[in-house]
C-alpha cells in the first residue's frame, strides 16, 4: 500500500471560507463605528497641539510648584 493512498483526502480550500468571512465581518464591524476620519493634515495638528498644550501645563506646573 502507497504511503499517499494511507492519508485522509483534504479539500484545497478547506480554510478560506471561515477565514474571509471572519476578515469581511470584522471590516464592516470596523466601517460601522469608524465614520467619516478626519483629514490626515487634522490629526497630526491635533496631536501636534495636545502633546505641546501637556508640555506647556508640565512646564507650568513645574515652574509654579519650584519656580
Amino acid at each position: 500500500m502507497s504511503r499517499s493512498s494511507q492519508m485522509m483526502p483534504m479539500k484545497t480550500g478547506a480554510f478560506s471560507d471561515p477565514v474571509t468571512g471572519v476578515l469581511e465581518s470584522d471590516r464592516s464591524l470596523m466601517n460601522e463605528f469608524s465614520g467619516e476620519k478626519l483629514p490626515v493634515w487634522l490629526r497630526l495638528l491635533t496631536i501636534v497641539g495636545l502633546s505641546a498644550g501637556l508640555w506647556g501645563a508640565i512646564i507650568w506646573a513645574f515652574v509654579l510648584v519650584f519656580g
